[in-house]
């Protein structure tokens, strides 16, 4: 789309997107950006203390299409999105694209996005179709629960569904939902973020949206691994204290219905013996699983886990 492709957009229309990075791949993000930067009115790029060696990335491009925050401290995700959105904000976005480090948007991502949002008022978030290109076989990212069950809501051309939530990667949000729901949570640290969000939108009368037309390359997890025949990602060990602990905590503080609770409580029981019984390293990932779920129900937040612990 380039330069005519944001010329299209509204005069009142300025979309910033927020990316944030931790020790990422250089290459990769650069490419992120290149998308990014012919569909939106800049980047905020918030980076939680990765090596220097990354910020000179920042010589290719201008200080008014790519803002910088350095912290000085990984401070988790959550803290980082919010200091991005609120520089975006501080600029005079209209809406605000959350990225991840490692996704690569198509060409055409951001004006499908978009286009969902201004012709459903009630919209709070519009997700992108995302896709792990290490998965053999792909599968859609978007589901509802109803009536008890999960049901997964196939992909095809210009398809929208509205669903229970979306991942942050490739998420637009209009600045005024932003400032209506509230920030993201910064205790959790890390996981959980995006879906705390969007049950936090949604209990204020906000629906959710998934973009089959948006297309987003994402990658979940470290790696992909084959347990019974199917692909699941996986992640080291410590971040699964973080999701057992803030999956405990969002579902003490969020509203949903308790077919939602059910299912998704079911949904991460079969994760835990999945881990603990069958994918190597097994031991490390109950010890993270019970320390979780411990801290979770003590209402423990913030940074306990680092990286590289056990």
């Amino acid at each position: 789309l380039g330069s005519k492709g944001r010329a299209l957009m509204e005069p009142s229309v300025r979309v910033y997107a927020v990316v944030v990075s931790y020790r990422s791949d250089p290459q990769r993000l650069a490419a992120q950006f290149q998308r990014l930067l012919a569909q939106v009115e800049g980047i905020v790029w918030v980076d939680n203390a990765s090596p220097e060696g990354l910020q000179g990335l920042l010589d290719r491009w201008s200080e008014q299409h790519v803002h910088a925050i350095w912290l000085d401290s990984n401070q988790g995700i959550g803290a980082a999105q919010n200091r991005g959105i609120e520089r975006a904000l501080a600029l005079g976005a209209s809406h605000v694209l959350l990225m991840d480090d490692d996704s690569l948007p198509a060409a055409d991502m951001v004006p499908h996005l978009l286009r969902t949002l201004t012709t459903r008022p009630q919209a709070a978030a519009a997700g992108a179709c995302h896709a792990d290109p290490r998965r053999q076989t792909l599968r859609t990212p978007f589901s509802v629960v109803q009536g008890g069950r999960l049901r997964w809501l196939p992909c095809a051309d210009d398809q929208v569904w509205e669903v229970d939530h979306v991942i942050a990667s490739g998420c637009l949000i209009p600045a005024s939902v932003l400032q209506a729901v509230g920030p993201m949570r910064e205790d959790f640290f890390i996981d959980w973020v995006d879906t705390e969000w969007c049950l936090r939108a949604r209990a204020q009368g906000y629906q959710i949206y998934g973009v089959c037309a948006a297309v987003l390359e994402h990658t979940l997890g470290d790696n992909v691994v084959r347990v019974w025949g199917r692909e699941i990602p996986k992640h080291a060990p410590w971040r699964h204290y973080y999701q057992a602990r803030n999956f405990v905590l969002m579902l003490r503080s969020c509203p949903m219905t308790k077919a939602s609770s059910l299912h998704m409580a079911f949904r991460q029981f079969k994760r835990f013996l999945v881990f603990s019984t069958l994918v190597p390293g097994r031991w490390q990932y109950f010890k993270m699983w019970v320390r979780g779920l411990v801290h979770g129900y003590q209402g423990q937040t913030g940074p306990r886990v680092r990286p590289g612990n056990r």
